[in-house]
This record gives structure tokens, sequence and C-alpha cells, in this order.
């Protein structure tokens, strides 16, 4: 039986990719759209529950009072979310993700940042004891993009006026080591399923292929493997990539985790598909019995218009139903070009579905009186 996926425009081709990836059982996702009208398939507003969603949404541009609004809906009302709302919260903000990390023994390079936009001028003088040159990062960028190494403070004076201020920005020690290469990891169900060596060739730091740098298969230590899964633990996370620093010594020191990773260029590299182990997974936790409905979540921007598939059948009457759902933003946490590994996926299991809405029940009515102004 066809499953639905909501999605959107976040990466296009990401997720024609993982419209075209069949499980193992045989099945397929479908996409969807989250918009202002509420949650659509083949432009008709859905009103069966689903069980399963399997979230694509843009980390860098989650806007919590609309996005994360909708997704914390979906999961009060029973829905199973791949990955949950905390966990893409967890990632929005790189320095929320070090904040996550902090306290159990993940190994991280010093880290400062700040609340205020007006005082990136003040931490130039705080971020003295990190030594130069120092890097500095918007807790927002993705792609390799708004990084920067600054070479001394007359650097770092010059990028406070040349970069924009519509978010903070963080100041970490300069991991020497691993400049102009870095590991991404990737991690289904708990399990490491591959990982990938990245390298610059153009003597930046940023190894991203999105910049271009290149991506080939390595091996990766027990350590490594076991750190990857470490992190994707504490941050909550049923699929993420993580981006390893290497150390002279062999050692590792996490750089990133991205909740909404790319991979296609991981899947040419390694000769894998991510995307079916990403469906495997999301269908491994299907309630065994079917109920519910679903009405309509108003609350998100309109995404772009895009036609759907041919052959995929009305979502009335979709038994199982498994989602992956966009605010159809054109920006996304990790390159494009990235991809994740193809093996065995763990096969998890989905708590039971909880007691759900009367099939009667409008969502709408219930968040109109739940977010109404006093």
């Amino acid at each position: 039986m066809s499953c639905p996926v909501f999605t959107g425009s976040c990466q296009p081709r990401v997720e024609d990719r993982l419209m075209t990836a069949k499980t193992e059982a045989g099945r397929s996702l479908r996409r969807g759209y989250c918009c202002s009208s509420g949650l659509q398939l083949n432009q008709k507003a859905l009103t069966t529950f689903p069980d399963v969603v399997l979230v694509r949404v843009p980390t860098p541009s989650v806007q919590s009072d609309s996005d994360i609004t909708v997704l914390r809906h979906l999961e009060k009302l029973g829905c199973r979310l791949v990955n949950r709302p905390q966990s893409i919260l967890n990632c929005i903000n790189k320095f929320w993700t070090f904040q996550e990390l902090a306290g159990h023994g993940v190994p991280m390079p010093d880290t400062f940042s700040y609340g205020g936009h007006e005082d990136f001028s003040k931490m130039i003088d705080e971020a003295e004891p990190l030594g130069y040159p120092v890097v500095v990062k918007s807790t927002r960028g993705h792609r390799g993009k708004a990084v920067f190494l600054a070479r001394d403070k007359h650097h770092l004076s010059d990028i406070c006026h040349l970069i924009r201020h519509d978010v903070p920005y963080l100041f970490q020690k300069y991991v020497k080591e691993s400049h102009g290469k870095d590991i991404r990891v990737v991690v289904v169900g708990g399990r490491v399923i591959g990982s990938m060596l990245r390298c610059s060739t153009d003597g930046r730091m940023q190894s991203n292929c999105s910049l271009g740098g290149v991506g080939v298969m390595c091996p990766l230590t027990e350590q490594g493997k076991q750190l990857a899964i470490q992190v994707s633990n504490i941050l909550g996370m049923d699929f993420c990539g993580i981006d390893l620093l290497i150390m002279d010594d062999g050692s590792f020191v996490v750089c990133e985790a991205n909740a909404n990773v790319g991979f296609l260029a991981f899947d040419q590299a390694c000769n894998l598909d991510v995307g079916g182990i990403i469906a495997d997974y999301t269908m491994s936790l299907l309630p065994t019995r079917q109920t519910g409905k679903m009405a309509v979540l108003p609350g998100l921007s309109s995404p772009r218009e895009k036609k759907e598939p041919d052959g995929c059948a009305s979502a009335q009457g979709v038994a199982e139903s498994v989602y992956a759902i966009n605010s159809g933003s054109t920006s996304s946490e990790s390159e494009p070009e990235l991809g994740e590994l193809r093996d065995s996926s763990a096969s998890t299991t989905g708590a039971p579905a909880p007691m759900l809405p009367d099939p009667g029940y409008n969502i709408n009515n219930r968040i109109a009186s739940e977010l109404r102004l006093k």
C-alpha cells in the first residue's frame, strides 16, 4: 500500500529521491504540503489523521510560532514525528546544540556566544581566550555559509562590520588539524549507517560539497561511531548527520549536528540508498492498528505549487499513513549534494497509538480555542 509523505520545497531533489524510495515491504512514501490552509495532499485538505509524519523542515529558517506550533499539535494529537519537534529545535541554533551536549562528556571545541544581536562587538574581547585564528559562525548558518576564520583581532573587527546581524554568531576554538576536512556520519534509528570524509579542494576551512568540496566513503573507528550515536541520542534524533572534526591522534570532536540532512552525494560516494533506509525506518514506526482522523491545521505560509506524481491515491481511505512535512521554505541546513548510507537499518517498533480524536472532530476549532488571544 502506498503511504503519504508530507514535504515541501526544502530540498526538492532530496525529497524526489524519498518519493522514489521503496521500502523492503514494497511500499513507498507520498508527498504532501503544509500550507496556510492546512495539510494538503493532491491540493486537497487532508482529514485523515496521520500515524507517522516524516518531517522535512529547513531548520535554519524554522519559525517556532508557526512550523513548530503545527508540529507540536500533531505530536500532542498522537502522531509520531520523525524527527520530533524538540529534536529539530535542538539543531535550529548551533549554540543550542552545544548547550544540549554540554555535561554529557561529549568532546567539543570551546565555544562562546551571546544573546543580543548588538553584542557581537563586545564579544571580540570576550573571545580572546580562544586564541587566534578563531572560527566565527552564524548560529543559523547552513551548507558552510556564514562561516569565517578570523586571523586576528583586527580581522575579527572587520568581520563584525561586514556580516548581517539578524541572528547571533558563535566564536569557536580553531581546530587546525581538521582544517579543510571533516567526517559526515549519518545515524538512522540509533545506528551508524555510514560515514564520508569531506575535503576542501581550494584550501578553505569548510569542506562542504556545496562549496566545491569532495566526499569519499571512509571507515569510521568504533570511537567515532559511538560518539555519533551518543550525540544523536542526546539530541533525540531519529535520523541525522553528525559532523566530526579529526584530531592528530585520531580522536574526534563534534562540530555540528544536522536534523535535515541531505543524502544525494552521500548515496553516490558510498553506493547506498539512504532514502530507502529512512523510508524503512519510518514505516517500522507504524502502529499495528489503523485508526484516526486528522483535521486541517492552519498557520503556515503557502509553499510553491508542485504537481503530485502520477498514480498517487487519494488520502481518503489510506489505512497506514506516513507523512513528511515541510513549511515550504527553500533553504536547508545541509548541502543538497550530501547524503547518507544504505545498510540494513534498525527496525524500531513504535509505541501503540494513543486514543485519537473522533473522526468528525475538527482540529481547527480546537486550535482556535487554544491559541485565541485573550
